[in-house]
């Protein structure tokens, strides 16, 4: 395990953003075969590592589209200045702020030129041989997707990552990875069934996509307030006919504790942007899946994706019930779900309540449960472990 390690080290050392640009190739094309689009706000910590991470790839035959969403610091005029010295950087703004990444990466989208698509976190960084890793496998397999199936997470939350930075290998993916490069099923039933059971996660980061399917299928990211890239993903699943899984490790994935206060700067803001994600986002997917004719002919597969999306984030809001009380809560419940349930709002309200109570007598009771067999076998229970947090 430690060699193993060693050499994980020793590559990301080897692959980790250099102090100062490549220079350009002359015989860059004009036309990119891929666009990095890179979404910003107030980003100026780490937007330069984040540019530079793409400037100094092995492959050169990229655009950058930094789309900024009014930021209020410097990001823009670091960016300006970089672009400055390389003309494959476009830098475009926002008139007014969407709020989110959403708008951001659809107008990327919009703007690019390359035969692929890649979105790349203002926060976050691709290791030095990205491109040219997962472009030769989208070429070779014709692929419409190339969807890598773990990241490196810097060690101890660290957030600016030089060549001497420790890092370990980190997924929400669950189940076995593969190997090598695989094509994946075109059975629409064993997508579902994947991507409800965590085996093709939802980030878009670490993933390309060829720019004519995205265009063909009409794929853009909804106005929501928190993972919208998980429901653009699974409508990429849906409509892919080739989706390749590679072994690879393309992205450095940085905990920035920051990245989360334009959504959740408050319990209020909070339990807004995942009730707008529960409610409009199972609204979303299902009115998408509508269109399909496998959907329709089974609700159960209909069904299945909007339990995993809702359970998903009811296990986030757990967090406020550990740290308040149903009667401190009440309120702001009541505040938010009168949106969307008018008259209704008291039975949902309990409901939503209940939901949470009763999945905390579980917990409890699971918990129960593993001591006393700790006991009856003479073992010691394991503790839980800790997975980085995630941004959005």
């Amino acid at each position: 395990m430690s060699s193993q390690k060693n050499k994980i080290q020793k590559k990301i050392a080897n692959q980790t953003v250099a102090t100062k640009p490549v220079p350009i190739p002359a015989n860059v094309p004009i036309i990119p075969a891929i666009s990095v689009i890179i979404p910003m706000y107030n980003a100026q910590r780490y937007i330069k590592s984040c540019i530079e991470s793409v400037l100094n790839q092995t492959f050169k035959a990229f655009e950058i589209i930094c789309v900024d969403d009014c930021s209020t610091d410097d990001t823009v005029k670091i960016v300006s200045e970089i672009a400055k010295t390389d003309k494959r950087i476009r830098l475009v703004r926002l008139p007014k702020n969407s709020g989110g990444a959403s708008e951001p990466r659809n107008t990327g989208m919009r703007l690019s030129r390359g035969k692929y698509i890649g979105f790349l976190d203002s926060d976050d960084m691709y290791t030095r041989t990205a491109l040219a890793e997962v472009i030769e496998v989208a070429e070779k397999w014709n692929a419409d997707v190339v969807h890598t199936e773990q990241v490196y997470f810097p060690e101890n939350q660290v957030i600016d990552v030089t060549p001497q930075t420790k890092f370990t290998t980190f997924s929400k993916e669950k189940g076995g990875f593969c190997k090598e490069p695989m094509l994946e099923t075109d059975n629409l039933a064993k997508r579902v069934q994947m991507f409800c059971g965590g085996r093709l996660f939802g980030w878009v980061h670490n993933k390309i996509y060829r720019r004519d399917f995205i265009m063909e299928k009409n794929l853009r990211f909804d106005n929501l307030l928190t993972s919208e890239d998980i429901v653009f993903y699974f409508k990429v699943i849906c409509t892919a006919a080739r989706l390749v899984r590679v072994p690879n490790i393309i992205y450095i994935y940085r905990h920035n504790p920051n990245s989360i206060t334009r959504k959740m700067v408050s319990i209020e803001a909070s339990i807004h942007a995942l009730t707008h994600l529960m409610i409009e986002g199972s609204k979303i997917m299902d009115d998408f899946m509508r269109q399909f004719e496998f959907f329709v002919k089974n609700p159960n597969y209909r069904q299945m994706p909007i339990d995993y999306i809702i359970q998903q984030h009811l296990i986030w809001t757990q967090r406020f019930y550990d740290k308040y009380t149903p009667v401190q809560l009440e309120g702001i419940i009541r505040k938010e779900l009168g949106t969307y349930c008018k008259e209704f709002v008291p039975f949902f309200s309990y409901i939503y309540s209940a939901v949470h109570m009763y999945r905390k007598r579980l917990m409890k009771m699971d918990k129960d449960i593993k001591e006393l067999n700790a006991k009856l076998n003479g073992t010691p229970v394991a503790p839980a472990s800790v997975a980085p947090a995630q941004k959005k």
